[in-house]
């Protein structure tokens, strides 16, 4: 079993709307400078029958999914990042028919209350699989587990996904408003994490106070000397780990951690 990165950036992205900063204007110069929204796909192949179960519907999914097959998608809550993408897959995008949705009750609610997402269900695009805390479903050569975690400002539970492979864990929790003790048991029990790393510290923006992450500082002090191979994704286009050659992400690296890059694959 292989997971694949298929973006690292906060909801935002990169190009990020209304700014102008060398990052992003490089990227609207030119589109392979551009950074998707944080997901990952969990896969055995890139073969036609290999699983593919997809976490996390962003808006650049168009560009993050290549053919024409998914055996599923798990979504995390209801933000921007992790839930517009699911529209391409009703009648105005590929017009999918059943496609496997693994929700916890309470995004389903939502779900349902709210178009345009109602009318996935209602057409037939999606078939709803509850998946809520604690659940766990099987796929060909391990499971996914799904774990509550705290967010804020979000009309849906928010969801952490633990995946077994064969040999391995890993531990996916990509947008979270803190740590709790259970989210760091999880963290420290996988082998490997990919883990939300939107801010370098709280100073980055003005309105860190209404859009609080664990920063990645206070990360890497507290899991400081694990096991656990911890990589972050999930960064707001203001962070400087963002960028390769800063002296924020050599300190990453020095510390025994990484930055998540699209197109990377960890086999467990």
């Amino acid at each position: 079993m292989k997971v694949e990165v298929l973006g690292n950036t906060q909801d935002g992205g990169v190009p990020h709307l209304e700014c102008s900063c060398d990052l992003c204007s490089k990227a609207r110069e030119n589109p392979e400078e551009a950074k998707h929204n944080a997901s990952i796909i969990v896969k055995e192949s890139d073969d036609e029958d290999s699983f593919r179960y997809l976490i996390d519907a962003t808006p650049d999914v168009r560009y993050q999914i290549t053919g024409e097959y998914l055996d599923g998608v798990f979504i995390s809550h209801g933000h921007l990042g992790h839930i517009t993408g699911l529209m391409e897959f009703g009648e105005e995008g590929c017009n999918k028919t059943d496609l496997p949705l693994y929700v916890s009750d309470k995004t389903e609610n939502y779900f349902r209350k709210n178009d345009p997402f109602r009318l996935l269900i209602d057409r037939g695009n999606v078939e709803i699989m509850n998946f809520n805390d604690e659940d766990e479903t099987d796929i060909r050569g391990g499971k996914i587990e799904a774990f509550e975690a705290r967010h804020n400002r979000v009309n849906t539970d928010t969801l952490s996904f633990m995946i077994h492979g064969d040999e391995k864990k890993l531990f996916y929790i990509a947008d979270i408003h803190e740590w709790t003790e259970k989210t760091l048991n999880l963290m420290q029990q996988a082998d490997i994490a990919i883990v939300d790393g939107t801010f370098w510290n709280e100073e980055e923006i003005e309105r860190y106070e209404e859009v609080p992450h664990p920063v990645m500082k206070e990360t890497m002090h507290l899991a400081e000397g694990w096991d656990t191979d911890i990589y972050f994704t999930h960064l707001n286009h203001t962070n400087p780990a963002l960028r390769e050659d800063t002296p924020e992400r050599q300190e990453i690296e020095e510390r025994g951690f990484g930055v998540v890059e699209e197109g990377m694959e960890f086999e467990l």
